[in-house]
């Protein structure tokens, strides 16, 4: 590991947004914590106190990070960009959960190319890959409450690990930018472009333009045209994914019939068993 580590610092990010309100709490203060159980959690919290359209929660290390379906997430010190966007549309200006998530994929990839260098393949539906390894990982909520309706966006990024101290079960499986790049990463350059790039693509789904990021997802997708198998629940279903609908199911051809499947009730694998 690096003698010297670039941190998670405010002011560093926020002098290189060019955004109009992500990251730019109208009267509030983005935070950063030292250490959080979960950015999603906080962001959460935050939405039932008022908390403004825009704000973004960062910490530099989390107890409990959370992943889609329950799964823990490996949050050491200043390991990772912990990262999550409270904000607040109209419920009818956005389509489902699902497009959301691929749009934020689309986000965090162009930010990631335009940082530092590395083209990121997108998982259906929140997985970032790099050669093969998980990279990072998003987390979309959505709740209306009396305090108004929230979005929660939770953004996961691994920066830089000693893998002599990860568990064995995830050696193989994870990566991290700094070895893939070779050199020390700037988590701080890496979140305001991701807060730029989700700016941009926020704006295309509010104007119904949905079908422009979806077929920019489709570009970088890992998943279509593989054969996989899913599972929900005790159902497994084999084929090969052939698209994604307007919705942001993904479409699975299992020779017999073209199945929609939705976020939140599969896992997906390649047919040989391996992570993508």
């Amino acid at each position: 590991m690096a003698a010297h580590l670039d941190v998670l610092d405010l002011e560093k990010i926020e002098s290189r947004l060019r955004t109009n309100f992500i990251a730019r709490p109208p009267g509030r203060q983005n935070e950063l914590w030292e250490s959080i159980n979960s950015t999603n959690t906080r962001a959460t919290e935050l939405a039932l106190e008022g908390g403004a359209h825009g704000t973004l929660v960062l910490a530099r290390q989390q107890s409990a990070g959370r992943g889609r379906l329950g799964r823990q997430w490996v949050s050491p010190a200043d390991s990772g960009i912990y990262a999550s966007f409270l904000l607040r549309p109209d419920p009818t200006s956005l389509p489902n959960l699902s497009t959301i998530t691929l749009a934020v994929g689309v986000a965090v990839a162009r930010a990631i190319r335009n940082s530092v260098g590395v083209d990121v393949g997108l998982k259906w539906v929140n997985d970032l890959v790099v050669d093969g390894r998980k990279l990072g990982g998003i987390l979309c909520e959505m709740s209306a409450r009396p305090s108004g309706n929230a979005l929660i966006i939770g953004i996961g990024i691994n920066i830089r690990f000693d893998v002599d101290e990860l568990p064995d079960d995830l050696r193989e499986k994870m990566t991290w930018l700094e070895r893939i790049t070779g050199q020390p990463v700037d988590p701080n350059v890496v979140i305001a472009e991701i807060a730029n790039q989700l700016e941009e693509v926020y704006f295309l789904l509010l104007d119904k333009q949905s079908d422009l990021v979806l077929a920019d997802w489709r570009k970088r997708s890992i998943t279509l045209g593989r054969r996989i198998i899913a599972t929900s629940g005790e159902r497994t279903i084999e084929g090969e994914a052939i698209d994604i609908a307007p919705s942001g199911a993904l479409i699975v051809d299992d020779g017999k019939e073209k199945i929609e499947l939705h976020a939140g009730e599969i896992s997906i694998r390649n047919a040989d068993g391996s992570y993508c």
